[in-house]
């Protein structure tokens, strides 16, 4: 499923696109014991990727802040961490390199974090794998979440399963007797238009018709025409990027009152979260009136909200407070370098081995993540397996701290 750096003098630098960098403090191996060497962290992003920039800064952000974060506590272990950052620019290859680098170059990571896509994941996981790294995956793919294939990486994202999951409940419980759904033809959404087919014919949802569309389509209307005439309750709907616009207009177009529910990638879609024209985006136009994006609870603003998510944001803002909207749906990796050392200090070691295992059976709440509360990896899926009660529909609004429905939210 897009950067600020914060200017504080410090001992150590990150890497980012062979420039050195100065980074916080607190984010580095300035004050740690002279007895113990830190522990190495791998991170990657394409944040020179045009269309993925925002995205790709607040996977930054969010490390950052995590690492300033445990730093402050003690790092792992007692260990500081400390943090290399690279630019993949969005090529797989690119990663691969840096990765390869980084493990034969005498300072071996503990653990590697990637920006995504999917298309990364598939040509770093067998080499992490091999050299025995942990990671934490943003961009699922079809066996990175299967422990025999890859037992020292463990996915963040949820699955399809789990996101198809959410859709035909909540259609249920708002009065829906049926459905229509479109997606964009790709591996992602392909599947997950089909598990939605399936969960929902088995809540007794009666699926009328599907459609799909190229991502590069620029006119989706003969496809919409062909599920209005079916008349569905709700309108089920996939896609990233541009096309996702075009969709939302067309469907204004043509007159088409219908509910919409669409998923995280429909919510990621600069269409959707930005503001015309500064942004280019529909926000805060007729075209998103009838749009409700699957989100996480914790990307939805609360009056009470749990303490260890007040901290992720309050430390992501520190970092980052100027840069375009993203959500913090894309702060997986906050949780990812919590769940590290939750892990370790169960183990009570820094072997990969031990902490890959101490993951599968993590004590609950014991690692002080804010994107979900608790991640339910086991020794059969190294998926996060989260339940239905983990997401909700939001109306796209404004952003505010990476969060929907925000009273300081106005267009």
């Amino acid at each position: 499923m897009r950067f600020k750096w914060s200017s504080v003098c410090a001992s150590a630098a990150i890497v980012l696109a062979g420039i050195s960098v100065p980074i916080s403090m607190a984010s580095t191996v300035a004050g740690a014991s002279a007895k113990k060497a830190p522990v190495q962290l791998l991170v990657t992003t394409p944040i020179s990727f045009t269309g993925l920039v925002a995205n790709a800064e607040m996977t930054l952000d969010a490390i950052k802040a995590s690492v300033k974060v445990l730093n402050q506590r003690g790092g792992i272990l007692g260990h500081q961490i400390q943090v290399t950052y690279k630019d993949d620019a969005g090529d797989p290859t690119t990663a691969v390199t840096e990765l390869k680098g980084a493990i034969s170059g005498g300072h071996k990571p503990l653990a590697y974090l990637w920006g995504g896509p999917s298309g990364t994941s598939s040509a770093v996981l067998p080499i992490a794998n091999r050299a025995k790294v942990i990671t934490f995956n943003i961009g699922p793919t079809a066996n990175s979440g299967d422990p025999k294939s890859f037992p020292y990486n463990f996915d963040m994202s949820p699955s399809v399963a789990n996101y198809a999951s959410a859709f035909c409940p909540y259609v249920k419980a708002h009065g829906g007797t049926s459905v229509g759904i479109i997606y964009g033809v790709d591996p992602y959404g392909s599947a997950l238009s089909a598990m939605m087919n399936t969960d929902c014919q088995a809540a007794g949802v009666k699926v009328v018709g599907t459609q799909s569309f190229a991502d590069s389509a620029i006119d989706v209307t003969p496809q919409l025409l062909a599920l209005q005439a079916l008349n569905p309750s709700y309108l089920l709907f996939e896609g990233y990027g541009g096309v996702v616009g075009y969709v939302l207009q067309d469907l204004t177009k043509i007159g088409w009152n219908v509910p919409i529910l669409g998923d995280t990638a429909v919510a990621a879609s600069s269409n959707v979260i930005g503001v015309p024209p500064s942004q280019g985006g529909l926000l805060c136009t007729p075209s998103l009136a009838n749009l409700k994006v699957l989100v996480f609870n914790s990307t939805v603003w609360a009056a009470k909200q749990p303490a260890d998510l007040n901290t992720m944001i309050a430390n992501i803002n520190f970092y980052s407070n100027s840069h375009d909207p993203a959500s913090l749906i894309f702060g997986y990796q906050y949780d990812s370098v919590q769940l590290l050392a939750a892990a370790a200090k169960q183990a009570n070691s820094l072997n990969p081995v031990k902490i890959a295992k101490a993951l599968e059976k993590l004590k609950k709440n014991s690692a002080h993540t804010g994107v979900f509360p608790n991640y339910y990896f086991s020794s059969k899926s190294h998926a996060p397996n989260q339940p239905p009660s983990a997401f909700n529909f939001a109306s796209p609004s404004l952003l505010v701290n990476g969060q929907y429905d925000s009273p300081k939210a106005k267009c």
